[in-house]
């Protein structure tokens, strides 16, 4: 398991392992952004402070764009934490 910390909040919750970001954050009912599942919409974007993610398999050269990748985001949706990881979404209370 790993450990995701979302700042500002100190929320903390634990991901299992094959399960995304955003799966693990409903299953600790905490109320976080999303809409469509897929990558595509950007609401559950969160800017990565230290830790890292996979995209289970996806082609992330056609995921994620420059400005994505510059600003070290992740999609929590589809994302699957590599390492505990800190990010940062400023609406998650």
């Amino acid at each position: 398991m790993t450990t995701i910390t979302i700042n500002p909040s100190g929320i903390q919750f634990s991901v299992k392992e094959g399960e995304t970001i955003l799966e693990a954050a409903e299953r600790n009912d905490i109320s976080f952004p999303f809409r469509c599942r897929q990558g595509v919409c950007t609401a559950c974007v969160c800017k990565t402070v230290n830790g890292e993610v996979s995209y289970g398999g996806r082609d992330e050269s056609t995921l994620l764009t420059q400005a994505d990748n510059e600003q070290k985001f992740t999609y929590a949706c589809i994302g699957y934490p590599i390492t505990d990881m800190t990010l940062h979404h400023p609406f998650i209370k």
